[in-house]
């Protein structure tokens, strides 16, 4: 006995574009399921293919733990009838109770069970638990009634544990389970009895089923590649498009196809779009990485010669209609589709997309960001973009090529819509990386002025990844996107414009939108850039919201993380300690004043030195480290709170201006009290 359980929901096809996302979480479900029933096992893998999400738990011992546990319940002080529910619902009596640090507590012995008893809630479990982005429901007949929610139609559950069949009645669905599968729908349909994982993948792979989503996007990708380079041809690298055919087939046939020759004038862009987006090609470039007459295409059934007549049918037919989409936009100009956009709606609330271009015009500074401007948004009314939303901008580029419009004009266009997610690359020009910060910023202002927050998870109008790309543009493009401005002059002069168009936004906007950048940026810094928690907000509370610089404060957290470990970092710590348990009220004192603190003994006139030197050189830790040495020295050698008045008076704004000091270059002072 190998202590496995094998579990397989087969259905009608999952969406394919789901299957990545399904692996890890149907995995991630099941552990906790596992879990929460007490079982011990060593790992859970998951598999994911058109019809069937497989799991497989290695290692699963046949009886839980037995579980003996102090159980908290409610408060000593809280009602006699949420007493009585804790207890009763525990099956104890009022003696049982113990009362410890101001709860009830009852003493619990949960005796172990066998797993195999457990299975069948556990699918159930799962069944409910696993979160698709969207599911459905369908007729069950002999319980009349519907089903729950799943991602297509569940046909049949398999489940083995130990090498035996496990026969239970999952409700949820009305199947019971079995010990069989199916293989490929056309090439080997028949039923496939199960005895194990190993006997399950090795029928599988027979029956033209290749179970394991990775190695098949894997095989799909090198097979394309190697027929390719028959040709001298390259296989354009197409991450998306690999994930979703990986999850269209059961098990992948790769074949090679011509485009016809006249369809060849058309640009790169539309002849790979139109093929990827309709059927789902690969399109095959020369080493220039100029689109070929050639395409990878995969299929579920080997290739005939009536499959590819039909495939160059379709294919012709679907690149005739974009031949004439094209043609049919070229002959009106970027400036007369411009017009047209007073029609196109921004937001209900917020106007069409000519008022969203007026208030960013009143944001842009040279002659080409004024004409990028104006055409940026020109290619959305035309009928390549109705087709191939996806290829907003591209086009764009393209008809102002063809109609003698600069370079830096041209790619500015294209550029405007990026960054479009965290790995997407930013702007190469500065005019796209200003027009790209323009339209976002603009996006945000007026989504958040009006009310429209992300709640949760959820976030239609995508205003996190919006903010992500402004932090993105901001800190990682090489030249400086606001020209010496501050986001908040940007933000202040958007709701001015906002407000001479006639649009009211909350009084709050400025403040709300700072405030969600903000988040966006301690969010980048955490998950991407690996920061402490503590550090970020040290860093962030050490900036004016007005001034706030989000380059300076990534730079400043790396700096600090650094510092943190270092003997010297803890010097100044422990005299900001110190110093902050002193004082009262923070006040920062012109430095004419701090020169003006006269001191009669040694070490506060030190201090009063290093402070002033400190503020000729904010960023220097040397100077730091040798002004919390200069406070400790005072602090251990002169009475701070002094008899006279005046002395306590002047040794605590001296304290005062250290700690304000220490504040403007590391942070916020939870964060040194804490660390």
């Amino acid at each position: 006995m190998r202590q496995e359980l094998l579990i397989e929901i087969f259905s009608e096809e999952i969406p394919a574009q789901l299957h990545r996302r399904a692996i890890s979480d149907s995995a991630a479900v099941f552990t906790s399921i596992l879990k929460s029933y007490g079982a011990s096992f060593s790992s859970v893998t998951s598999f994911v293919s058109p019809r069937r999400i497989t799991l497989r738990v290695q290692l699963l011992v046949q009886r839980t733990k037995d579980i003996s546990e102090q159980k908290r319940g409610p408060k000593i002080s809280a009602p006699q009838v949420a007493i009585d529910g804790f207890l009763k619902s525990n099956q104890k009596e009022k003696s049982d109770l113990i009362e410890l640090d101001g709860y009830y507590y009852l003493h619990v012995e949960i005796e172990g069970r066998e797993i195999k008893t457990l299975i069948g809630d556990m699918i159930e479990d799962f069944i409910l638990k696993m979160p698709w982005p969207k599911s459905m429901r369908w007729y069950l007949n002999d319980q009349k009634t519907l089903s729950a929610f799943w991602i297509r139609p569940i046909r049949s559950i398999l489940c083995i544990y130990d090498d035996e069949p496990i026969e239970v009645y999952v409700e949820s669905v009305g199947i019971t389970t079995c010990d069989y599968t199916y293989g490929h729908r056309f090439l080997a349909p028949g039923k496939l009895e199960i005895i194990d994982f190993e006997d399950y993948f090795e029928k599988l792979a027979k029956s033209y089923v290749a179970l394991d989503y990775f190695k098949k996007r894997e095989y799909i990708f090198k097979e394309i590649t190697k027929l390719a380079a028959t040709m001298d041809l390259c296989v354009a690298q197409d991450d998306d498009l690999l994930d979703e055919v990986a999850g269209l087939v059961e098990y992948p046939f790769v074949h090679i196809g011509t485009i016809e020759e006249k369809f060849m004038k058309l640009p790169d862009a539309v002849l790979s779009t139109s093929m990827k987006v309709h059927q789902k090609y690969f399109a095959l470039i020369y080493q220039d990485s100029v689109v070929s007459p050639f395409f990878g295409a995969v299929t579920n059934i080997p290739n005939t010669d009536v499959m590819r007549i039909g495939m160059d049918r379709v294919l012709k037919a679907r690149l005739s209609d974009a031949a004439f989409f094209y043609k049919e936009d070229l002959d009106v100009t970027l400036e007369a589709f411009a017009q047209r956009l007073s029609n196109v709606v921004f937001h209900e609330r917020l106007g069409s997309i000519v008022q969203k271009i007026d208030r960013m015009m009143s944001i842009a500074n040279t002659r080409d960001e004024h004409r990028a401007i104006a055409l940026c948004k020109a290619d959305l009314p035309t009928q390549m973009i109705g087709e191939f939303p996806e290829l907003q901008g591209v086009m764009g580029e393209i008809y102002a090529r063809q109609q003698g419009e600069t370079q830096s004009v041209s790619l500015a266009i294209r550029e405007h819509y990026k960054p479009t997610s965290a790995s997407d690359n930013l702007p190469s020009s500065l005019t796209g990386a200003r027009i790209a910060f323009f339209d976002k910023v603009d996006t945000l202002v007026g989504l958040l002025g009006v009310g429209i927050h992300p709640t949760g998870s959820k976030d239609p109008f995508a205003l996190r990844r919006t903010a992500l790309g402004i932090i993105r543009i901001l800190c990682d493009f090489e030249k400086d996107v606001l020209c010496g401005e501050t986001l908040s002059w940007y933000i202040i002069t958007l709701i001015t414009a906002y407000s001479d168009q006639g649009v009211a936004l909350a009084p709050t906007t400025l403040a709300d939108v700072q405030r969600f950048a903000i988040e966006r940026l301690k969010t980048h810094m955490e998950d991407k850039l690996g920061i402490d928690p503590d550090v970020i907000e040290a860093v962030i509370h050490s900036y004016n919201s007005l001034e706030f610089n989000y380059k300076a404060a990534i730079e400043k957290a790396n700096v600090l993380s650094a510092l943190i470990p270092t003997p010297e970092f803890q010097m100044v710590k422990e005299a900001y300690r110190r110093a902050s348990g002193v004082i009262i009220e923070r006040q920062r004192l012109p430095q004419d004043s701090v020169a003006s603190l006269e001191f009669e003994n040694i070490h506060m006139t030190n201090l009063r030195n290093s402070v002033m030197k400190q503020e000729k050189l904010p960023q220097d830790f040397d100077v730091s480290v040798r002004t919390a040495r200069a406070l400790l020295d005072a602090c251990d050698n002169v009475l701070i709170n002094d008899a006279d008045a005046a002395v306590r008076k002047r040794n605590i704004l001296l304290l005062n201006q250290f700690v304000m000091l220490i504040d403007t270059n590391f942070g916020v002072l939870s964060f040194l009290r804490s660390s």
